[in-house]
């Protein structure tokens, strides 16, 4: 095994854009069974840098068995992710995968030659970088959680139901 000189991950979730977060949890319940906590990411919560100073965001963070999703909608103002939506449309927009040594991995995968996207950072929940790696397919995006996870998620998400309209 070589040894790439990055610090040790564990795969997280695959982050998928759509254009309406309620229809793409319904399919995902329907067809799959997930179930999804719901919580919106804006200028006032979170840092993007390379957009709008005022963004809003919707975020479905879907989970079956061990396999977890996160389905992204952009609501409002320029980010990565609205920017891939008007230029790639819908769909696969990254890997994650969690680190303990979030700086670690940033330095190792610019050591690397992989171009960094966006550094973020959803307070009380993740910090996180995106990296455009071709060799892997895509965007890998390393990111460390907050040991303040769950007093986030009771906070800020919400248990989605499933609309049967």
């Amino acid at each position: 095994m070589v040894d790439s000189g990055l610090p040790i991950f564990t795969p997280h979730h695959v982050g998928i854009i759509v254009t309406d977060l309620d229809v793409a949890m319904n399919a995902y319940i329907g067809d799959f069974g997930y179930s999804f906590y719901q919580f919106e990411v804006n200028d006032g919560n979170a840092t993007l840098p390379g957009g709008s100073p005022s963004f809003s965001l919707r975020l479905g963070l879907g989970q079956l068995g061990v396999n977890l999703i996160e389905l992204i909608q952009p609501v409002s103002g320029t980010t990565l992710y609205s920017r891939h939506l008007a230029d790639k449309g819908p769909g696969v927009h990254h890997l994650a995968f969690s680190t303990t040594d979030l700086a670690a991995a940033r330095t190792g995968f610019a050591a690397q030659g992989y171009q960094c996207l966006q550094d973020g950072t959803i307070r009380g929940l993740v910090n996180f970088s995106y990296y455009l790696a071709p060799e892997l397919g895509g965007i890998v995006e390393p990111l460390q959680l907050s040991c303040d996870l769950v007093a986030f998620l009771i906070q800020n998400a919400k248990l989605y139901v499933r609309n049967s309209a």
